[in-house]
């Protein structure tokens, strides 16, 4: 899997390259760029006008953002509508994905709705990281430089990993970059499916040591963004836990004490400060079997001493739920919900859809 010189490969210093169509909010996100890195890396706003030359666009967009001052960029960032842009005719954040993958670039978007998008991204079929810019500019800055962190945290484990690693799974192979190896068959399963995973590709990589780092490094990265951190089954968000722990959803994510019981398996690897919080849901179990008790309300009633209210089905509160519905963001039981559709992925276990969404949103899905 890891080219066999890897080790030689070394990760560069932050750098983010900026497209905005708008000038008042290019200097505004500008601005909260290069104060969130903390004077650690650059951030420069694409600018150029030159889009004459040979080639088709998206070539001659690859050779400008290979030159200076675009090289080598750690991370790219698109506005979702650049429709605006008057200097580079014709431009749109998919060119700019486009680009961005035959570079080898970690690239992200960012928009005034939300972050990612469920069903867009169902329909499109491909990976992508997404942040919403509703909450300012700091804010979405401040998403956008640890997701950039993130991005150079993993092609630095990948450029020294062991050459031993070479013919492992890509799930082994995540599992060693979340220093969570006991996880390995469990990640594996969320390279199955028919988006852009490493299981499906990491096969056809010619290209010299430093271009497999790259190309591997945005590959672990779009997967573990978009489908292990965003589908819960190795990981669970707050309402995903708090159901599989049978904890009332509002008492797991306001109660102090019941937040400090479960800090232990929070999940800290790449990209954690730019998403919402998640905990490792095998470190949940282990803290749950150790003390012999049946779920998490058990044993956060015992340690606390004091009654923990048990989780609801959004569809049925009179029932405790254990799962997770992936388009109402709810907690929801078994009985009333749907197994998870073809694009979710085999690992994620706990997500599932409502019975009321599904049957409003069945024709489509």
């Amino acid at each position: 899997m890891l080219p066999s010189d890897a080790s030689l490969v070394m990760s560069p210093a932050m750098k983010i390259v900026l497209f905005e169509d708008t000038p008042e909010s290019a200097q505004l996100l500008l601005t909260a760029l290069r104060a969130a890195t903390g004077g650690q890396g650059t951030v420069e706003l694409f600018e150029s006008a030159d889009v004459s030359g040979d080639g088709t666009y998206e070539e001659r967009l690859i050779t400008t953002l290979s030159a200076a001052p675009y090289a080598n960029a750690t991370l790219i960032v698109a506005d979702r509508d650049l429709s605006k842009t008057d200097r580079y005719r014709g431009l749109s954040e998919s060119v700019v994905r486009r680009a961005a993958d035959r570079l080898a670039t970690p690239q992200c978007s960012y928009s005034r709705g939300g972050g990612m998008d469920l069903l867009r991204a169902a329909e499109e079929r491909e990976a992508l990281i997404a942040v919403s810019i509703a909450k300012g500019e700091q804010a979405c800055a401040a998403d956008i430089v640890e997701i950039a962190i993130g991005f150079m945290d993993l092609q630095s484990k990948l450029a020294t990993m062991s050459t031993s690693a070479n013919r492992q799974s890509a799930g082994k192979t995540l599992g060693q970059l979340l220093n969570k190896p006991e996880y390995s068959d469990k990640l594996a399963l969320y390279a199955s499916g028919d988006r852009n995973r490493p299981g499906h590709v990491l096969h056809m990589f010619t290209e010299p040591a430093d271009e497999q780092v790259k190309r591997l490094t945005c590959l672990f990265g779009y997967w573990l963004w978009d489908s292990v951190l965003q589908y819960p089954g190795v990981v669970a968000n707050a309402v995903a836990a708090a159901s599989y722990l049978n904890i009332l959803t509002d008492t797991f994510c306001n109660d102090p004490d019941i937040q400090s019981l479960f800090a232990d398996a929070r999940y800290r690897g790449p990209f954690a400060k730019a998403k919402e919080p998640l905990w490792w849901r095998g470190m949940l179990d282990d803290m749950v079997a150790r003390e012999q008790l049946t779920d998490g309300r058990e044993l956060a009633s015992q340690k606390l001493k004091k009654d923990i209210a048990q989780s609801q089905c959004c569809e049925e509160p009179s029932i405790p739920a254990g799962y997770y519905c992936m388009l109402s963001g709810r907690a929801v039981s078994l009985k009333n919900s749907r197994p998870g559709l073809a694009w979710f992925p085999r690992g994620a276990d706990l997500a599932r859809l409502s019975q009321s969404r599904f049957e409003e949103l069945g024709p489509w899905l």
